[in-house]
């Protein structure tokens, strides 16, 4: 008898301690996080603000851990016509100070976000918004200048705000909690800048209770800092997790790892606008005549003489995937039969001749050395490779700042200044139209297309494709027109994609991450409980 009674005891104790961690577990997530928010103003265009500050503001739509949109602040959508759509909003929905939400309040926010001005706004997804106008209590109607497909998609990046709150605020303002009022399932309630951003559970959020009272977000920029703080029970969760950290996680025994590959795309531009580019010499030295980039053989040599295997295994040691298209797979307009090309030197080399290379040219390689994970060592494999092929390649790497602008406008006329450089585009609402239209379509400011075209690439055959599908509203046929597109683009080189980057985080053992494609961290995807089994 006691022994059972001890049997019992101890077996109440481990309840009471196993109940014990998981009530404190579920009190506070702690986010080990990489990037620092830089603004509380939810209308700033920036990834990593946007990843915090959903937490507190809901969109007319959401995206899942794809990016295709679902249901959030609108429970349907629908178009009418060709240039406008009906948005339901979904009843009883309340703001954090307890004001209902409204369809004035929906009008209010697109229209701020669409009047603010400068580099760091959402106007380029709202470019085709016309007006907003209210049907009824419930319903909004969205016109646009032109047929717009994606506007839902656009739509998921702007955050509703309550028109009382922000009428007249700065900036500034939305990092006071009585300015920050959102609908979203947690309340702002502290921004140390440079150190945290705390949030509240909103025990009122019309999609339920989460599971956490408090969700912090403590900025590491470093990766082994943010790897320590994880190890030493700091923090509950970190994203940028890279492989390098995968045998560190695994010798702790308390550390689950979750990835997947993200909507992100590292590739190489060539310049296609000059008849002498300047940054390419015959192996002499001495100016060429003309642009062999140019010639198609040349684009495709330089396709064939990169490694992408190698790069991804051996450079970023498994925190990439080879890429030979726009998208990943899952994402709207994904080509399933455009598999990135096999590294064939001999090819390259045999390609070369043939567009009256043979004994190759030198050329200078730009990249960034501070914007994407090894982006400096990517940059000197890709110029190994395209050197074993004939194109004796000198990597230059920039702090992106620097980068970002020479290569936009760096030119003797305001053009972009580089020969060839590598940068990296993301489909922010999980379709490929964005980045076909943005990198590939021919540089127009009065279309509004090609905007980070920086090679100057022009196809009439592109661009009618899409055009075409910027009109289409039914999605199979818009799919359809989007992937020819996308061969079309593959088949002339327009780009060269290397690869989609990995997004990967960590957590200890008793708490899960679902994966999202844009990396993003969010408390709505963590929950406390034992990690799914890998099948």
């Amino acid at each position: 008898m006691l022994k059972l009674r001890n049997s019992i005891r101890k077996t109440w104790a481990a309840a009471l301690v196993v109940t014990f961690c998981l009530a404190a577990q579920s009190a506070e997530l702690r986010i080990g996080f990489k990037a620092e928010v830089t603004s509380a103003d939810p209308h700033v265009q920036n990834g990593q603000n946007r990843n915090v500050w959903i937490h507190v503001y809901d969109a007319l739509v959401a995206q899942d851990e794809n990016l295709r949109p679902i249901p959030s602040l609108a429970t349907s959508w629908k178009a009418v016509g060709t240039s406008g759509w009906e948005f339901k909003l979904r009843p009883g929905v309340k703001f954090h100070d307890g004001t209902p939400l409204t369809a004035e309040d929906v009008k209010f926010s697109l229209e701020r976000a669409k009047g603010l001005t400068g580099p760091r706004t959402y106007r380029s997804y709202l470019r085709d918004l016309d007006s907003v106008q209210i049907t009824d209590a419930t319903t909004v109607l969205v016109k646009t200048k032109s047929p717009s497909p994606t506007l839902p998609d656009n739509l998921s990046l702007i955050a509703i705000v309550s028109r009382l709150a922000a009428r007249d605020a700065t900036e500034e303002s939305f990092a006071k909690a009585a300015t920050a009022l959102g609908t979203g399932p947690y309340k702002f309630q502290e921004w140390l800048h440079g150190q945290r951003v705390v949030l509240a559970r909103n025990d009122a959020y019309w999609g339920g209770k989460e599971p956490w009272e408090k969700v912090s977000f403590n900025f590491i920029p470093k990766d082994p800092a943010r790897a320590s703080a994880l190890l030493a029970n700091a923090v509950d969760v970190i994203d940028g997790a890279p492989s390098a950290l995968k045998e560190r996680f695994a010798a702790s025994g308390n550390i689950d790892v979750a990835s997947t590959t993200s909507y992100m795309m590292n590739y190489l531009w060539m310049d296609r606008e000059r008849d002498v580019s300047p940054y390419v010499t015959g192996t002499d030295g001495q100016p060429l005549s003309k642009n062999p980039f140019h010639d198609l053989r040349v684009r495709q040599a330089v396709n064939l003489a990169i490694n992408r295997d190698a790069i991804t295994r051996n450079v970023m040691k498994g925190d990439g995937v080879p890429a030979g298209q726009y998208v990943p797979a899952g994402f709207f307009g994904h080509v399933t039969s455009l598999l990135p090309p096999k590294a064939d030197i001999a090819q390259a080399r045999k390609l070369l001749a043939e567009a009256g290379y043979p004994k190759g040219f030198q050329l200078a390689l730009h990249c960034s050395n501070d914007r994407y994970p090894n982006d400096a060592k990517v940059c000197e494999a890709v110029g190994q490779m395209l050197s074993q092929a004939g194109i004796k390649a000198e990597v230059n790497t920039l702090p992106f700042a620097v980068f970002q602008s020479r290569s936009l406008t760096g030119g003797k006329n305001g053009e972009p200044e580089f020969s060839m450089g590598m940068l990296g585009i993301g489909a922010v609402t999980g379709d490929s139209l964005e980045p076909l239209m943005t990198v590939s379509a021919t540089h127009d400011k009065k279309r509004g297309t090609g905007a980070n075209n920086r090679s100057r690439y022009s196809s009439k055959e592109l661009d009618a494709m899409v055009d075409k599908a910027s009109s289409l509203f039914r999605e199979k046929e818009r799919e359809e027109v989007q992937q020819a597109a996308a061969k079309v683009a593959i088949a002339d080189v327009a780009i060269v994609p290397l690869q989609f980057l990995t997004a990967a985080w960590a957590s200890r053992k008793g708490i899960t991450v679902k994966p999202r494609a844009d990396g993003f961290t969010l408390a709505t995807g963590i929950r406390p409980g034992p990690a799914v089994p890998k099948k």
